[in-house]
């Protein structure tokens, strides 16, 4: 009994195994090739999903070596595919950075497909068509990486390297680099060595922080242990891993590590039931690319096959011949005689295939090439796990935003006292001790105030801050032969404060160093001049317009006008006329034109004033009116040349623009020592401010100050003999407290003030929009107008403008016209009197000095209003004709 049951368990035997081989000859067979550098899982996944293929499509063997050399692994494959064990295609998991080795080259060689793992350069591949790459191509994943740095907003980064293939791997970044003046830095890092000096000189001295990590994923926590004993103040600190099994990393082992970390990955952490089918449980384990590609690799080579036999692959596969010995052999034609013929056909099947696999979907161009995928973006969390952001598409290279994954540094640090680095400079900062203590005022302090609390008011976060003055009372510039700042920059770099508030202007070589937020001011250079001193009013100033030759023909042609209108109006009939209209036959006619009516009729003329009398004849007339156009052209002329005079007289040689001072050698001018207004011009390529930076550059004595308020001391003292070049908002601030100075010229360029703070500072976004909603609702306007115009503002000067300044010039101008007019009335005055009293009173014996005496007794009495038309002693007028030469005088 016992004998015929093994009998029959013999017989199932054989019968299994004729039913495997014919099994085996209706399918193609597949081959995975693995070494000492693969992973087990990969192994394990590759094994159960053979066995488990249920389609018999395929049938496939894995070939684990135990060498590692390209060469060494091809001469095992000779062994391993004779005696009809042939493979149509080869999953090479192993890695082979980036080159077709020999094992790429026997697959091309013999048209058998080779499921590559790996990546591979791109400029190989167009001659490798048996080659796919799973792997996706370096230089789109060099694109992915270009857009995640526009995307977080790098403006320089160092890439640190562990091997020579990172250059072919980031080559797209490396070429594509758009910042000329930011050059990446490179450093190589050794895994097994102490990298803390290379950490130190990136990060302290040449101040990067920003960094692109390319190395093996399980030397990620090596390298960041040894950053965290370099650099305390990690926060600061942004990477981007570019390993895509970085987002399986857990970093709970690195508390100190507050640094912000973003990577692209292919797959992702899923708790998928076919992982577990296949024996590898993620909850434990995290899936790996090379698995994770493993995986895909059969299932793709599976529907390609499936899709090329067809349903009827029983008929099919009868003729199939069988997959050639994978051999070195000695010549190419020896490779093209054993060939395998169905190669062809099953490489347009792989190519014409698609699925949807563990990495995303699977889809290849004609040259074996992965396209159409997409890359999952992560951040590194506060719990120190990598959580989804968005991703990258392939098709459009765009990252799009999925959720929204608070900064590390946000997380870990929420309410950490922040110090602000101001220097002391009114009206921005002042410090004032009393009997209560010591307190800060300034724009600076009531700005900090406002957008803190606007923070509180929009976001409900409570930020603490504090203040305090740096060291040398400077904003900051370069220090000469080293990579390091001094003043508030400096503190910033070194990680001092969080925050520089002053009057921090926002230039290209500070935003290298450091990160400004929005403006709050916006401002220009101008010229700090002092206003020159009115010269005293001429009491002839009036006649500066025409000279004394004009004036004196002016004068000899009036007299002669005058007498030639005396003589033609004597003598021309119709100027004679009746003094009695009511007496049609006079005895006698009357003719007003006397020397005094002439001279008194050309005055008004040249007045432009006119005359009550007119002459009536055709000869005077034409006298008159040659004389009214003569009168008319110097009128006019003497108008002009006044407002011509007046100009001139009020600009007094002073210097109304830059050009105009940059062509004298009387003005001095001069700006604080290496400050962005200098700078202006030392950058500067055009020829005026270069002409200028050399001129202060080459003074001497030097014209440079080392602040604002030194120059403006320097102004007031130097009588109009220095300029100073500083900031419009500077010059308002002081031309309102001091108004003998003023500001001349437009504004020499646009720049903006900031508040500063280190690279990749976490609040930076906060304090962006309180700025924006503090300009918007009229907040920084009203904080301007308190420190600029109210705050210890005594003498509250008013800035007047060239126009307001010329018109209230008029009056100087001419303020001799009174004091001349009040003059020559009193002299024409005292002469009327004279004249009159001399001729009146000399025949009544009555002298002049009495008779002087009584007029101006009776004239300056007011109690008399009347007198008589006599002094006493003298007689009664006789009634004669009234003189019409008197009623006119």
């Amino acid at each position: 009994m016992t004998s015929i049951k093994i009998e029959i368990v013999l017989i199932l035997l054989e019968l299994y195994i004729k039913f495997s081989a014919a099994l085996r000859s209706t399918s193609l067979p597949i081959g995975g090739l693995f070494n000492g550098l693969t992973l087990p899982s990969s192994v394990r996944v590759f094994e159960k999903m053979v066995q488990k293929s249920s389609t018999g499509f395929y049938h496939g063997r894995s070939l684990e070596s135990s060498v590692i050399d390209s060469y060494s692994i091809s001469l095992e494959m000779c062994p391993f595919t004779s005696d009809n064990h042939g493979i149509a295609a080869l999953i090479d998991a192993r890695p082979t950075d980036g080159i077709c080795d020999t094992i790429c080259l026997l697959c091309n060689r013999y048209n058998v497909s080779h499921l590559s793992i790996g990546w591979e350069t791109t400029e190989t591949l167009p001659t490798d068509l048996f080659t796919f790459q799973y792997h996706p191509p370096p230089n789109l994943i060099s694109k992915a990486y270009i857009e995640l740095i526009k995307f977080l907003q790098w403006d320089k980064f160092t890439i640190l390297y562990e091997s020579e293939k990172s250059f072919k791997y980031l080559e797209e970044i490396i070429n594509n680099w758009g910042n000329p003046n930011e050059p990446i830095l490179f450093r190589k890092l050794d895994p097994e060595g102490d990298n803390r000096e290379a950490f130190k000189e990136l990060i302290k001295v040449a101040h990067m922080n920003y960094h692109i990590l390319d190395c093996h994923f399980s030397n990620v926590h090596k390298y960041m242990m040894e950053i965290t004993q370099v650099e305390n103040s990690t926060e600061y600190l942004s990477f981007i891993l570019t390993s895509l099994n970085a987002y399986s990393l857990n970093f709970h082992e690195l508390p100190a590590l507050m640094a912000n970390v973003s990577t692209l990955h292919l797959t992702t952490h899923i708790n998928d039931v076919k992982w577990k089918d296949l024996g590898i449980n993620t909850d434990n384990e995290p899936i790996q690319l090379e698995t994770a590609l493993v995986a895909d690799a059969i299932n793709h080579v599976e529907k390609a096959i499936r899709g090329m036999m067809g349903d009827s692959r029983s008929f099919n596969f009868m003729n199939v011949p069988p997959p050639p010995e994978l051999c070195v052999r000695g010549s190419k034609t020896d490779y093209e005689e054993v060939a395998w013929p169905l190669g062809n056909e099953l490489r347009a099947a792989l190519t014409q295939t698609t699925i949807k696999g563990f990495t995303g979907f699977i889809d290849f161009d004609e040259f074996g090439r992965r396209k159409n995928f997409h890359l999952h973006f992560s951040k590194l969390d506060g719990n120190s796990r990598f959580v989804s952001a968005g991703s990258w598409d392939s098709r459009t290279n765009i990252i799009t935003t999925e959720r929204i994954v608070n900064d590390r540094s946000k997380v870990l640090k929420p309410n950490s006292k922040i110090r602000i680095a101001t220097k002391k400079d009114l009206p921005y900062f002042e410090i004032v001790e009393n009997s209560n203590g010591t307190f800060y005022r300034g724009f600076v302090v009531d700005l900090i105030e406002a957008i803190f609390k606007q923070i509180k008011n929009e976001t409900n976060i409570e930020l603490e801050y504090e203040f305090y003055k740096v060291a040398d009372n400077k904003l900051g510039n370069p220090i000469p032969e080293s990579k390091k700042w001094d003043g508030i920059i400096g503190d910033l770099i070194e990680h001092k404060a969080e925050l520089g508030v002053a009057d921090l202007t926002v230039t290209a070589e500070r935003l290298a160093a450091v990160d400004f937020s929005t403006p709050f001011m916006v401002l220009g250079v101008s010229m700090l001049f002092k206003q020159t001193e009115p010269p005293p009013p001429d009491m002839f100033s009036f006649m500066k317009p025409l000279s004394l030759d004009v004036w004196l023909y002016l004068a000899t042609t009036f007299i002669v006008i005058s007498f030639i209108l005396l003589i033609c109006a004597r003598m021309s009939q119709d100027d004679w006329v009746n003094p009695h209209p009511c007496n049609l036959e006079p005895e006698s006619v009357q003719n007003i034109w006397s020397l005094y009516n002439c001279m008194w009729l050309n005055v008004g003329a040249i007045m432009t004033q006119g005359c009550d009398i007119l002459p009536r004849g055709p000869g005077s007339r034409w006298v008159v009116g040659v004389w009214w156009f003569f009168s008319m052209i110097v009128t006019a002329s003497y108008m002009a040349n006044m407002s011509t005079f007046m100009r001139n007289n009020r600009r007094n040689n002073d210097i109304e623009d830059v050009k105009a001072l940059s062509e004298q050698t009387k003005v001095s001018y001069g700006a604080v020592q290496n400050s962005a207004t200098y700078k202006l011009f030392k950058n500067s390529n055009d020829t005026i401010y270069k002409k200028i930076s050399m001129v202060m550059d080459t003074s001497r004595p030097s014209v440079f100050t080392l602040s604002n308020e030194d120059g403006v001391n320097r102004v007031l003292k130097g009588k109009g003999k220095y300029a100073f070049f500083m900031e419009s908002s500077a010059i308002d601030y002081y031309t309102k407290r001091h108004c003998n100075l003023k500001m001349v010229g437009p504004k020499l360029d646009s720049k903006e003030y900031g508040i500063a703070m280190p690279k990749n500072f976490p609040r930076r976004s906060l304090i962006d929009h309180a700025i924006l909603s503090l300009q918007q609702i009229g907040e920084l306007t009203r904080l301007k107008t308190k420190w600029w115009e109210i705050e210890d503002n005594v003498a509250h000067c008013e800035v007047t403008s060239y126009l307001f300044e010329y018109t209230w010039d008029m009056p100087k101008m001419i303020s001799s016209f009174p004091n001349t007019r009040k003059a020559w009335n009193l002299f024409l005055l005292l002469f009327q009197k004279k004249y009159k009293l001399l001729f009146s009173f000399e025949s009544k014996h009555v002298t002049f000095y009495e008779a002087l005496i009584r007029e101006w007794r009776v004239s300056l009495n007011p109690r008399e209003l009347h007198k008589q038309a006599a002094p006493p002693g003298s007689a009664i007028p006789a009634s004669t004709t009234p003189s019409t030469q008197g009623a006119l005088s």
